[in-house]
């Protein structure tokens, strides 16, 4: 009968096989997967003390599909520009959210960059235009305001342009640094969960494992990518956050107009720096689907609540304010009505075609702004 194992070696052999399991799994993360950028499939941010978050400079991330989303070392989803305006450059410095940084497709598709290739397309000889896409995903028009206080105006523009997504900016209530989000490992999360205890044991895992960041990234799939097929296929996350955003577009009443104020308080903080700069600053409304597509209206109203819906809001009431306000606006609301297809298939964003098409409205209503 031969000998057991001494009982060191019974009870030590296991754990030790683990650990060696593994390393070899953490070589082979390594070896294979030796990047690993943020957990959610989006760009990649960065605290920031006036913005609660930015994208950070030089970051990479992904969108659905794929997609790159890198910045360039000023934190713009953009080509590389320099701070200095270059001789004989006309700069326009957009600001705006998801909408406006192009988010699910590519760099060169979103309707900056589109912008951008059209005005230099008909320029007159010598005039060159350049388009600072500024935007970042998540953020309202508080932080529209700070960034161009704090870095937008350092860009020298000759022209400020707001793209302002009616769905999240309308009636945004934020208005101070610390209501912001801030970003961990290049995620966007609340101040509150960032200050947990937990949080700091995760991010420690994640900087250090290879092996946690994979199991992490399998546990927590982006429940925000919606694949459609027509324009009236709808998941049930799609639906959900379109439900959150239908109160938008509900009649005109006190209520509403006290909602709005904020968020012309602070385009109207915009306006005031430009004019100091002696620059224009203009708006453009960008529609969300909810007020354009009607099997999705079908599906988030009932018959007998219709009434209690005008689908022209919020953009009636942001067009008095802001002219009341002297800023010129743009309400790309008709544009997109006038057009059969489907562009909202894209998560809850456009598709190129729906960037394509803002550019193209956006450049001939620019014109008499330009030189």
């Amino acid at each position: 009968m031969k000998p057991s194992p001494p009982l060191a070696f019974r009870l030590l052999a296991p754990p030790i096989a683990a650990v060696i399991t593994l390393l070899l799994l953490e070589g082979l993360l390594a070896w294979f997967w030796p990047t690993p950028f943020a957990i959610e499939r989006n760009m990649y941010y960065e605290p920031d003390p006036y913005t609660g978050f930015r994208l950070k400079p030089h970051g990479i991330g992904y969108f659905q599909n794929g997609i790159p989303a890198v910045a360039n070392g000023h934190g713009h989803r953009d080509d590389e520009v320099s701070l200095e305006k270059p001789p004989g450059v006309f700069r326009i410095l957009v600001l705006g959210d998801s909408f406006t940084v192009g988010a699910n497709v590519r760099q060169e598709e979103a309707y900056p960059q589109v912008l951008e290739r059209l005005l230099n397309a008909n320029a007159a000889s010598g005039r060159r235009f350049e388009v600072v896409n500024t935007a970042v995903g998540g953020w309202e028009p508080f932080q529209y305001a700070q960034y161009y206080e704090h870095y937008g105006r350092a860009f020298e523009p000759d022209l400020v342009l707001v793209g302002f997504f009616v769905g999240n900016d309308a009636y945004n209530p934020l208005d101070a640094v610390d209501e912001l989000p801030t970003a961990v490992l290049g995620r966007r999360v609340s101040r509150r969960a960032a200050s947990q205890p937990l949080t700091a044991v995760r991010v420690f895992l994640l900087e250090h494992s290879h092996l946690a960041r994979r199991l992490f990234q399998r546990a927590t799939p982006h429940a925000l990518v919606f694949t459609r097929t027509r324009c009236d296929a709808f998941t049930e996350e799609y639906l959900a956050v379109q439900r959150e955003r239908l109160s938008n577009h509900l009649r005109r009443d006190a209520e509403r107009e006290a909602l709005v104020a904020n968020s012309v308080a602070q385009i109207e903080r915009i306006r005031q720096l430009t004019a100091a700069d002696g620059i224009p600053l203009l708006i453009v409304l960008l529609p969300d689907e909810n007020q354009l597509n009607p099997a999705l209206q079908d599906r988030l109203i009932p018959a007998d609540e219709r009434d209690r819906y005008d689908f022209d809001m919020p953009q009636t009431l942001l067009r008095e304010r802001f002219a009341a306000l002297g800023i010129p606006t743009l309400d790309l609301l008709p544009v997109f009505r006038q057009d059969p297809r489907c562009l909202y298939m894209n998560d809850t964003h456009w598709t190129p075609e729906g960037h394509l098409l803002a550019a193209q409205a956006i450049a001939v209503w620019l014109d008499s702004y330009l030189p």
